[in-house]
């Protein structure tokens, strides 16, 4: 097996996000696509992240191949890199070994344990329903849970109407960033239904570094019900992220 992806940076957020969820990841490339799948341990919020073949610089895998590891180790190795490096990984020693490479001015490589690591089974979250779907820019979400964390430990997203979105944080301070359909900042706002949802910041902080490496964000939620989060990686792939409801 052997995968070149074009930006190590931008892999170290992915799964510097992922690493708030679980602490060691399967990594599963089959003849298509790599995926990666995670759930907590509270089964509160659960993540996927899918990269194409057509997403990588070089990829040659042989019907199902897996790479397992620590998320924090090789997060430690990504951190060596600089921004434009290109990332290599592979198996080395039949498979007992997981080959990690930084190509730019210079070429690194490290060798670490190819982990037995169970591939994760995830629900099947094309079937949640909702009744707001909105494409915004990311940076949107990341000011939005900054200004938050400040006063709450809570947000909660509100379409009152079909024209827009409340992204809200309430305690004895309040924080509340609109956006409306007419803004520049909202691709689209589709409201089948007013709703309003609470969800725990704790988790959303998870993917401020997912907003790093993305443009959008595709946001859908429904009353008292999960929030959807879709993020398309400009590198090439998307991460899918599902975060539980809170008591209002």
């Amino acid at each position: 097996m052997r995968i070149v992806y074009s930006e190590a940076k931008v892999f170290q957020s992915l799964i510097e996000a992922m690493g708030k969820i679980v602490d060691e990841v399967a990594l599963v490339a089959d003849e298509d696509k790599v995926t990666m799948k995670a759930i907590d341990p509270a089964q509160v919020v659960l993540m996927q992240i899918t990269i194409p073949k057509t997403s990588f610089l070089d990829y040659e895998v042989e019907g199902e191949e897996k790479l397992g590891f620590e998320i924090a180790n090789l997060v430690k190795f990504l951190k060596r890199a600089k921004k434009g490096y290109q990332l290599e990984l592979g198996d080395e020693e039949e498979g007992a070994k997981l080959r990690i490479v930084l190509k730019g001015n210079l070429i690194k490589k490290y060798v670490i344990p190819n982990l037995e690591v169970a591939e994760v089974e995830l629900p099947d979250i094309s079937q949640l329903e909702y009744s707001v779907e909105a494409l915004l820019l990311a940076s949107v979400i990341k000011e939005a849970i900054r200004d938050i964390e400040a006063v709450s430990d809570a947000v909660v997203i509100e379409a009152p109407d079909e024209n827009t979105l409340l992204l809200k944080g309430v305690g004895p301070t309040e924080t509340v960033t609109r956006v409306t359909a007419a803004s520049s900042a909202v691709m689209s706002l589709t409201v089948k239904e007013p709703a309003k949802a609470a969800y725990d910041l704790t988790y959303l902080k998870h993917i401020v570094s997912l907003t790093k490496v993305s443009d959008n964000v595709t946001l859908r939620f429904a009353n008292d019900a999960p929030l959807y989060m879709r993020f398309d990686i400009l590198a090439g792939g998307y991460a899918e992220y599902v975060l539980a409801p809170q008591a209002l």
